[in-house]
């Protein structure tokens, strides 16, 4: 359940910090990323830490005399690393005023007079709305297509999406294996059932084990589309126009998710859900609201520190169209 904020105490002529709770910013992450916790496993670690897959290797064999030591574990590491982001906002006395008078406010702050809402026009602006407007512009532009700019403004900005990473992954010294890389061609109605499926049978080739896991394939919704036209010509005695399949056919494990951060693309994914990570700080000091004053406004940042990333490799299936 969301927390509200109580600013009733500030008093209005001073700059006042909620700094060093970082439970105030994660309940309100949490209230307006709900898409992002449900579509990616979220993470709260500290900066560089390990995101360890460890894999326990088969040293049994029939008992005798030798010694015979196997190795037993492999662990493969990647480290959490985060950026930190900033939402800067100025909240005029006109701009409130427009806004208290109209359907939003109504429903935000009913039995309040404009005077009350201009001594604290938070809840009015920035609980309910601003901020989960703010992650939902981080689910739709940095988690698949963000790429990291310092000096520049917007979601897409803030971090590496999962294509930046995958990219870097499958690489010169990247930690994605070329056996989980299928080499793919522009994908159209005469082609994607097989583009989709060349894949999946990455896999099967590499990793039986994965198969009696449940994987999501990862598409754009263009693509799925044209999966199915091509679908519906393959197997016109047997599929419909209205024919939606939720999973592959040859493979029951793997279902369609439909990417809204891959419109336009042609990437092909195929990982467990888990595997994916919205990572957040747990480093409370990283997490900051400021709120000043000024004579005709509210100025008001926020400061949180975050990243998507991949928690192992050896999960990441993909055609090389990032």
């Amino acid at each position: 359940m969301a927390k509200t904020i109580d600013f009733s105490n500030f008093h209005t002529d001073l700059m006042r910090t909620i700094d060093g709770d970082g439970a105030i910013i994660q309940d309100r992450v949490m209230f307006g990323a709900e898409r992002l916790g449900s579509d990616f496993t979220l993470l709260l670690t500290r900066d560089r830490a390990p995101l360890v897959r460890m894999s326990v290797k088969d040293a049994w064999r029939p008992a005798g005399d030798n010694f015979d030591p196997k190795a037993a574990l492999e662990v493969k590491t990647r480290f959490a690393s985060f950026k930190e982001a900033d939402i800067d906002l100025e909240f005029k006395y006109s701009d409130i005023k427009e806004a208290y008078q109209t359907y939003l406010g109504w429903l935000k702050t009913p039995g309040l007079s404009l005077n009350d809402v201009n001594k604290n026009p938070f809840e009015l602006f920035f609980l309910g709305y601003i901020l989960a407007k703010h992650f939902e512009f981080l689910r739709l532009n940095t988690a698949f297509k963000g790429v990291y700019n310092a000096a520049g403004s917007g979601a897409g900005s803030l971090a590496d999406g999962f294509i930046a990473k995958f990219a870097t992954g499958r690489g010169v010294g990247g930690d994605i294996a070329a056996s989980h890389v299928f080499t793919a061609a522009a994908i159209t109605a005469s082609n994607a059932y097989a583009q989709v499926n060349g894949v999946a049978d990455l896999v099967a080739a590499t990793d039986q084990k994965l198969l009696n896991e449940n994987l999501n394939v990862y598409t754009s919704r263009t693509v799925y589309d044209k999966y199915r036209q091509n679908r519906r010509t393959l197997f016109p005695n047997h599929v419909g126009p209205a024919d939606r399949p939720t999973t592959l056919d040859d493979y029951s494990n793997m279902t369609f998710v439909n990417e809204p951060g891959l419109a336009g693309k042609d990437t092909i994914v195929i990982t467990p859900k888990q595997n994916l990570l919205f990572v957040c700080n747990e480093d409370i000091n990283m997490f900051s609201i400021n709120i000043v004053k000024q004579i005709k406004s509210w100025q008001l940042t926020v400061r949180v520190s975050l990243d998507f990333d991949y928690a192992t490799p050896d999960w990441i299936y993909l055609n090389d169209k990032v």
